[in-house]
């Protein structure tokens, strides 16, 4: 009884050091960002670090949910990325605060929790951090394995066209590596911004054109199925969650804010922008499935009509724009992985480290994501398998345990915020487990050309 006298004296002294903080204590004021963006230019930077390729792919996932449950699920998986990335964010400010540390990254987050946590969890501080680093450089990774898919499979269906030919996507894939490689030689992250600003307008242009073609001759809603079997529901998930989770972006952005606590809020800078991105991923599917039915494609630039000027040049713009992508992708897993590599070199194999040691760490890491792009070139698959893997894994699971651990002197009128990270931690336990089954499945009947034995399965 003593001990639970106690506990609550302990809530009382947080919640009442919360309430009276001193401005003149405001960790943030300790930040030394060369360049802070304002509010606007992060609410823009995350409606870009979230809308790429994913949208492109919404319509398939409609096609395995149907109008009326896709419409629901888009809402309800928007709502709960949302709410996780929220509560990550003031978890870390919480942090931030209780301990006058500046800022934190993903792995300072996942460490600080643990370390500062209950007792017994302090050991696994380390494994946190470790564990967190690797999922998002296999994030990272993993889109660029998606990138070079999309950009061969666009060239593919292009060139084939004009040239009567059927080149195996291996050609493409080798092809579009080279200049990957080369693209990836480029060490500083500012000489990539003005690339970043092009595929960016190529993007834009082209989905301007994805969309004039959708939105001609739409067939009747009752032609298309409104609910699917729940058997398709996994594949819906783990398209809609790589779609939708442009959680690798947050924390970088935040730390990068003239006023952090800006981030988070009713009507602030998350909020806005993942009400306008859960918008335009609805219509995008929506309209997509509409348009195409069962025939839509893992990226609905795959569906625009062969032979037409204005398509054929949206397919290269995209190319082109995802293409310059990839580098980006690609700095952040250099970022993670090098620093560590580099240090056991310099021990280990002085002859092979430093900058020597980089470019061929950087041609090796652009080679295996070749690799994993020529062993699974099904685009839909690839991307359901990282959405259900790696990103319920980091979006959903992840922020639930975090909350969990910060707050574990109090969490609410009747353990309310315990109650609810159970369930999102379950629902996201739910979608990595079904998803990954249902992208195996996909990818073995890839692989042997066996789609319907592989659905009978299920």
């Amino acid at each position: 009884m003593g001990y639970l006298k106690g506990a609550k004296l302990t809530v009382k002294v947080v919640k009442s050091t919360k309430a009276i903080r001193d401005p003149k204590d405001d960790p943030f004021l300790k930040r030394e960002v060369e360049h802070p963006t304002t509010d606007l230019e992060t609410l823009i930077h995350l409606a870009k670090g979230s809308l790429g390729t994913g949208v492109l792919a919404m319509p398939f996932a409609f096609s395995n949910a149907g109008l009326g449950l896709g419409i629901i699920g888009t809402l309800v998986i928007g709502l709960v990325c949302t709410h996780c990335v929220h509560i990550m964010v003031k978890c870390a400010h919480e942090l931030c605060w209780r301990h006058g540390i500046p800022s934190l990254d993903f792995a300072d987050l996942a460490e600080e929790t643990f370390k500062k946590g209950p007792p017994e969890f302090r050991k696994g501080a380390t494994f946190a951090r470790v564990l967190i680093q690797i999922l998002i450089v296999v994030v990272a990774l993993g889109a660029c394995c998606v990138y070079i898919v999309f950009v061969s499979s666009n060239l593919q269906q292009v060139i084939d066209f004009f040239t009567g030919s059927e080149i195996n996507i291996i050609f493409y894939i080798l092809m579009v590596t080279a200049v990957m490689i080369a693209l990836c030689m480029i060490r500083n992250l500012r000489i990539l911004s003005p690339l970043s600003l092009l595929s960016n307008v190529l993007f834009l242009a082209s989905v301007g054109i994805v969309f004039y073609y959708v939105f001609q001759d739409l067939p009747s809603v009752e032609e298309r199925e409104a609910f699917m079997s729940i058997t398709k529901l996994p594949v819906f998930f783990s398209t809609a969650v790589f779609a939708l989770e442009g959680i690798t972006v947050v924390m970088p952005l935040e730390n990068n804010m003239k006023t952090p606590r800006n981030f988070i809020g009713c009507f602030r800078v998350l909020n806005t922008a993942m009400t306008l991105i859960v918008c335009i991923y609805a219509l995008v599917g929506f309209m997509g499935y509409l348009k195409y039915g069962e025939k839509v494609e893992g990226s609905i630039s795959l569906n625009l009509p062969e032979g037409e000027i204005p398509a054929q040049i949206a397919q290269i713009m995209l190319s082109v724009a995802v293409g310059l992508t990839y580098p980006l992708q690609f700095y952040c897993a250099m970022e993670f992985t090098w620093p560590s590599l580099n240090g056991f070199l310099k021990r280990k194999a002085p002859a092979i480290s430093g900058l020597k040691g980089e470019y061929i760490y950087r041609v090796l890491l652009v080679l295996l994501t070749m690799a994993i792009a020529i062993a699974i070139p099904n685009l839909s698959a690839l991307m359901g398998l990282i959405g259900a893997v790696c990103l319920s894994t980091v979006g959903l699971m992840f922020p639930a345990i975090v909350e969990t651990v910060v707050f574990w002197q109090d969490w609410g009128w009747g353990n309310w915020k315990l109650v609810k990270n159970i369930v999102i931690f379950v629902f996201g336990i739910t979608g990595f487990a079904t998803g990954l089954y249902t992208s195996i499945l996909d990818l073995i009947a890839s692989f042997s050309g066996e789609e319907e034995k592989a659905l009978l399965l299920l």
